[in-house]
């Protein structure tokens, strides 16, 4: 695998960068820099300064340690390297920065990913209510009940148009009561007619 750079940004708000080699590996630690643009710029110049072998400054640290540092060709320094257990490791260090940071990629860690990717659960979110939402549907059997009650309702219907149908038997029943009421009466009224003729019958005396 290709080395690449990492642009990233600290903590306190500066920028720096790490050449990492194939394996993954930091082999190089740039100093920090006020503004992304220049340390893009700090990027550029290892670029330039790593195929030149007197860029490379070899040092060792209080303990004793190894280490390189990188310098522009002002003399400033760009970066340096991590502590090394002898000069066999740094010398190996160097040769690694030479071959993968001519042609290293940057990756910029400062950009932040885009937020965008959460909307697929809203949309997710709403498609499950939206299958949800046929089991309301089942409000339709409301109907069926209003159905049933209205059939029972005809059915009660002609009871009462029976009982109507009674009403006029006792119609019927009223009507031959006063027939017959009638007919004594009539039988009745020539009992009293022939009582007045029987009364002229007094005066002879």
């Amino acid at each position: 695998m290709a080395g690449k750079f990492e642009l990233k940004k600290g903590k306190t708000g500066k920028f720096s960068f790490n050449l990492k080699s194939g394996n993954g590996q930091v082999v190089f630690t740039s100093q920090t820099y006020d503004s992304k643009r220049s340390a893009s710029a700090g990027i550029t110049s290892v670029k330039k300064n790593a195929v030149k072998d007197g860029a490379f400054e070899r040092k060792a640290s209080t303990k004793g340690q190894p280490y390189f540092v990188i310098k522009a060709t002002n003399g400033q320094v760009i970066g340096k390297s991590q502590m090394y257990a002898n000069a066999v490791s740094m010398e190996k260090g160097i040769k690694s920065v030479a071959k993968n940071a001519p042609t290293a990629d940057t990756t910029d860690l400062t950009v932040e990913a885009p937020k965008a990717k959460a909307a697929p659960k809203k949309k997710a979110a709403a498609k499950k209510a939206v299958k949800k939402a046929p089991a309301k549907k089942t409000a339709k059997k409301a109907p069926a009940k209003k159905k049933a009650a209205a059939k029972k309702a005809v059915k009660k219907a002609p009871a009462k148009k029976a009982a109507a149908k009674k009403a006029p038997a006792k119609k019927a029943a009223a009507k031959k009561t006063v027939k017959k009421a009638v007919k004594k009466a009539v039988k009745k009224a020539p009992a009293k007619k022939a009582a007045k003729k029987k009364a002229p019958a007094k005066k002879k005396k």
